[in-house]
């Protein structure tokens, strides 16, 4: 018996009960999501649509008949019936909550997939124990808790067994960005830094933490695509089995030192106290960080595939920018220049971001727009380079009595 008020909305190919908007609102009258005795976010339909992608592409990638799913933080079970209805999935679910469990079961029936999806109230790290020991072996565990993924990584990894792909939401950004430097230090075992590429930090602080847990029981693990989105970082981690592999993958760790004043990143091996080679300037350091690429051109490729395949997606338009950002951006490394915070040290009027691109490639690197920031680029050229393109164009849109000085002193030519 569900005792608050409720309302109909459709996401995707999915009918859902959900508890009514206008029953949890704020004060300034936005909804709040956790004051709902049911959790259900409408503004993290984006990151369901990408899910839903990620799984028709992943079955196509691995030859799976049929994916199996699971969710052990269901909350209304939106997330598990769009796995199951719009990626023909075999979902397990479960939420601590009788109120999540009763209105999933209604949801079931509304969606006539109870032979899709498995409900079961219990604790997410005892559920996920639990399914291990009956031997359910899923291609996915969805890990897309309110905070961080951290508590629930162990029992994801054992449930896995060193196979499928752990996909996991993380929305303490602010520890991951280093805004919160103890938590970051506390929760991640990383050093704590914050630098101007801060979301790619977040990212590649997950990737890594993930990398090192995943080495413990000699997993390797790999990011198949893992981006930042709408305040939060979102990871498709796939694992193999074999001590060998988990060394390897344990290879793309690495230190990520930067220069806060000219913007300088390299990754280093080691931990030690270093200065920017260009500036002079005392380097920070924030890691261990995932140094390799964060996607799969693969993967992408049949992800942009499936879109074109479907027309039920809530953010069509949105998933192709994504996806093809990334796409451009996988074979980059090297976090992306902050193109404002740059000019900003050179006292430099900003240059259009396409023209920089344009005059990077020309000289035969690879340099493209990101996803992470509408304000930054990502390059493989080396530093002198960027900072000598982004001079020269700024210098010829900047009037002779605006020109600063750090400018003189670092051209290259």
């Amino acid at each position: 018996m569900l005792n608050f008020p409720l309302r109909r909305v459709k996401e995707g190919l999915v009918e859902l009960l959900v508890p009514d908007f206008d029953a949890y609102k704020r004060p300034d009258g936005v909804y709040e999501p956790a004051w709902a005795p049911v959790f259900y976010n409408p503004k993290m339909d984006f990151n369901r649509d990408i899910a839903v992608l990620f799984a028709r592409a992943y079955a196509r990638l691995r030859g799976i008949d049929r994916i199996v799913v699971v969710e052990p933080l269901a909350g209304s079970g939106v997330r598990a019936l769009r796995y199951a209805i719009e990626a023909n999935a075999i979902v397990y679910a479960s939420d601590i909550s009788s109120d999540a469990i009763a209105l999933i079961k209604e949801n079931i029936k509304l969606n006539n997939a109870e032979n899709r999806v498995f409900v079961q109230r219990a604790d997410a790290n005892r559920y996920m124990e639990q399914l291990a020991e009956e031997r359910v072996k899923p291609h996915i565990v969805d890990l897309d808790p309110f905070g961080s993924p951290a508590p629930f990584l162990e029992a994801a990894l054992d449930l896995l067994g060193g196979r499928g792909v752990l996909a996991a939401t993380a929305t303490d950004t602010a520890p991951l960005s280093g805004t919160h430097a103890k938590a970051l230090r506390r929760r991640y075992d990383v050093v704590p830094a914050r630098t101007a590429w801060e979301k790619e930090q977040a990212v590649r602080v997950l990737v890594g933490y993930i990398v090192r847990r995943a080495a413990n029981r000699e997993y390797a693990a790999k990011p198949l695509l893992a981006y930042y989105a709408d305040h939060y970082v979102r990871v498709y981690v796939e694992f193999e089995r074999g001590a060998r592999k988990a060394d390897k993958a344990l290879e793309m760790l690495a230190y990520a030192y930067y220069c806060p004043i000219c913007q300088y990143t390299d990754y280093y091996k080691h931990y030690t106290r270093r200065r920017c080679p260009y500036c002079n300037t005392p380097m920070i350091v924030v890691g261990p960080v995932y140094s390799g690429p964060l996607a799969s051109e693969k993967i992408i490729t049949l992800m942009l595939e499936e879109l074109n395949k479907v027309n039920w997606l809530q953010n069509p338009k949105r998933a192709y920018e994504l996806l093809s950002l990334i796409m451009a951006e996988a074979p980059i490394t090297k976090p992306y220049y902050r193109v404002d915070r740059l000019c900003s040290w050179l006292h430099l009027n900003m240059p259009k971001l396409s023209k920089i691109i344009e005059v990077l490639q020309s000289k035969g690197y690879r340099a493209t727009r990101t996803h992470f920031d509408p304000r930054g680029i990502k390059t493989d050229a080396p530093h002198s380079i960027v900072v000598d393109t982004v001079l020269k164009l700024a210098l010829s849109s900047t009037p002779q009595n605006q020109i600063g000085f750090n400018r003189i002193n670092y051209s290259s030519t």
